[in-house]
């Protein structure tokens, strides 16, 4: 009876050894915070640069952990960190090694530093892509008049974008590779794409509609079985017609202008800033109930000198700029007003739109961060719909 015992006992605690190990995961960490709204939106401005971001909670340290690989094996867990030191802003990835979330610490986390191996400056070897940006099926027109088809190389893809009530919505859709963090490639809606087979590690294709005003949404679509996802049809021209209905943003919803970047201590915005500021255009004009608050954040709480908009106002340019001395306060203030006046020079009547600054006080990370222009941010909050 006691070697039965016996045997159970050692039964059982191989089963829990194996089951608390079990628990535990290489994970590549990019960011850790006390607060999980933080971590939230840290998570989401990781995954505008087409990473496969999560958080999860470490327990043992309190902190939520930004991650954007969680893997058994800490050979491809270190190869990501390098790669991210080296090709990435995020300098300061680390490699965590235990459990995050619901599972159990069994010991003491492992926290592998990964020094970046200096970069060899070489002629780069010419590599055919394993896919390629949009091409639009019927291009051209002879002189007939006739346009005449095109043979299709790879499979015929259409994507669909419009409101959960059947809108059209004009935007893009990006074929993204999680795993490596970048874009393959972009397609505008509702035009065909002679898409060619991709690499055998991005398919499922990994397709990410993303448009300011509407939740995020990403598809899986098997490149040989489209028909798996019941909402693809074909259509009389033999495409694959890829539907993403997306949801508007509710009362009470923030949403992170991600693309939207300043100049150092400026009120002057990047030039690609433009493209997300006319989608906050387009958002309230299609939404016209819709009443906002505009929050400006910065990126450090010392005073400084502030280049602001001149008499020009010109947003995208420091030509004709004015300087001030001013605090982080009046800065993400002046942030917050030149995002509400370029939708008025754009027929948004003012009344729709309230500002507030936060100055320092709501930093998602570090000031001296490699990540610290997320700081300098403009977030807008759904207020009426």
């Amino acid at each position: 009876m006691k070697k039965i015992a016996t045997r159970y006992l050692i039964s059982l605690s191989f089963l829990l050894l194996v089951s608390g190990a079990q628990a535990q995961q290489y994970y590549v960490v990019v960011g850790a915070f006390a607060k999980e709204s933080n971590a939230e939106k840290f998570t989401g401005y990781v995954r505008s640069l087409r990473y496969a971001a999560n958080y999860e909670l470490n327990k043992t340290k309190n902190y939520y952990y930004v991650y954007v690989l969680r893997t058994s094996k800490r050979e491809a867990g270190l190869s990501q960190v390098t790669e991210l030191q080296q090709e990435s802003e995020f300098k300061d990835a680390w490699l965590f090694f235990g459990s995050l979330g619901s599972g159990e610490v069994i010991a003491e986390p492992e926290v592998v530093q990964v020094e970046p191996e200096p970069i060899k400056e070489e002629v780069p070897d010419i590599v055919q892509p394993d896919t390629v940006s949009t091409a639009v099926l019927f291009p051209s027109t002879n002189t007939d008049g006739i346009t005449p088809e095109r043979v299709v190389k790879g499979k015929l893809f259409k994507f669909v974008i419009q409101t959960t009530d059947g809108k059209p919505i004009h935007g893009s859709v990006h074929h993204v590779d999680f795993n490596r963090g970048r874009d393959i490639a972009s397609y505008k809606a509702d035009e065909y794409i002679d898409m060619p087979r991709p690499s055998r590690n991005n398919n499922p294709m990994s397709l990410v509609c993303g448009i300011f005003g509407y939740k995020e949404l990403v598809k899986f679509v098997n490149y040989d079985e489209p028909l798996a996802d019941e909402s693809i049809i074909k259509d009389d021209k033999n495409a694959w017609v890829v539907n993403f209905e997306l949801e508007r943003l509710q009362k009470g919803d923030v949403s992170v202008m991600y693309h939207v970047s300043f100049y150092k201590d400026a009120v002057v915005m990047l030039p690609q800033s433009k493209e997300e500021l006319d989608e906050l255009v387009s958002m309230m004009n299609d939404n016209p109930n819709y009443k906002i608050k505009i929050h400006g954040h910065c990126n450090g709480n010392n005073s400084r000198k502030i280049i602001a908009l001149g008499q020009t106002k010109n947003y995208f340019s420091i030509q004709g700029s004015d300087e001030r001395n001013g605090t982080a306060k009046e800065l993400s203030k002046l942030r917050a007003e030149a995002v509400q006046n370029y939708l008025s020079d754009n027929g948004i009547s003012s009344d729709r739109s309230e500002v507030f600054a936060w100055g320092a006080l709501s930093m998602l990370v570090p000031e001296t961060s490699t990540s610290a222009r997320l700081n300098d941010r403009i977030e807008i909050e759904i207020r009426q719909n």
